[in-house]
């Protein structure tokens, strides 16, 4: 990266910045993302703009969203109102963002669905996941870039290291895909990791408060996954049956051989559904 130039931006550890430096991973980023006229898409961390220019020139509006009010002036002068009547630039924390309000600001119909871009900061990046897992149904697709370490923990299957609570928030919400990897050489500062660019669908329609109740279940059976369900979820069905021992007793031998004796890596996303719908149930 070129300190000379009037775009130059110091990265700070403080946003985790590692500023994309290659113009061919941003323009192969932009090349998936498929837009009609009335389109909007957002962009979470425009950093000095090496993705923004090519989004841009998808002639759809952009939101441009940017924490760091020193990137938010090389962004205004590297695409300027008057050249970019397109581009809506805002110096806002993306988690502190409703897509409910954009929607209503900018009087577009409740059924309005948003595309999401970005370059993602590793140190929030699970952050930035649960915030579009919640606002999912104002959503289409992301295209993000990740750690590929994280993008393997969204793709994962049952039964291996890396599947836990952040595939089955995934598959809660709808389905990802790898699109290509990113070596470490196309940022500024290179990180220490490889990054992988991802594509987030979703398609589940699933309701927020629905969707916190199985991720809870969720969340309690994996903090402890190396124990069976009869004992990790203990707790919780203490909690549920009022410490009624011959209730949850019942329930457990019912349930035993499905659940119970497995441990949270064992079961499918279809299977804490149920096992949420079932402890719920039970009077």
């Amino acid at each position: 990266m070129n300190k000379d130039s009037e775009y130059y931006l110091k990265p700070k550890k403080l946003f985790s910045q590692n500023f994309l430096i290659d113009n061919n991973i941003a323009r192969k980023i932009a090349s998936f993302i498929q837009t009609h006229d009335d389109d909007i898409i957002i962009e979470i961390g425009c950093g000095t703009g090496s993705l923004t220019q090519y989004l841009l020139e998808k002639g759809t509006t952009l939101i441009g969203t940017e924490i760091d009010r020193q990137a938010i002036g090389v962004l205004n002068k590297k695409f300027p109102k008057q050249k970019f009547p397109n581009f809506i630039l805002l110096n806002r924390d993306i988690l502190q963002i409703s897509l409910s309000d954009l929607i209503l600001k900018y009087n577009l119909p409740g059924t309005f669905k948003f595309c999401i871009a970005g370059n993602i900061p590793y140190k929030i990046s699970s952050e930035i996941f649960f915030w579009l897992f919640h606002q999912s149904k104002y959503i289409d697709k992301s295209y993000l870039m990740i750690q590929k370490e994280v993008a393997q923990r969204l793709t994962a299957k049952p039964r291996c290291k890396e599947y836990g609570i952040l595939t089955i928030a995934m598959e809660l919400a709808g389905r990802c895909k790898t699109l290509f990897d990113v070596p470490s050489t196309c940022f500024h500062p290179r990180p220490d990791v490889t990054s992988t660019v991802i594509e987030m669908t979703y398609d589940k329609a699933i309701e927020v408060q629905y969707f916190k109740d199985v991720m809870c279940l969720v969340r309690t059976a994996f903090n402890q996954r190396r124990k069976t369900l009869r004992n990790g979820l203990m707790n919780l069905l203490e909690k549920k049956f009022k410490s009624d021992k011959e209730k949850i007793g019942k329930f457990i031998f019912v349930h035993s051989e499905i659940y119970f004796k497995k441990r949270a890596e064992e079961l499918t996303t279809d299977d804490f559904i149920t096992l949420h719908n079932l402890i719920n149930n039970m009077k």
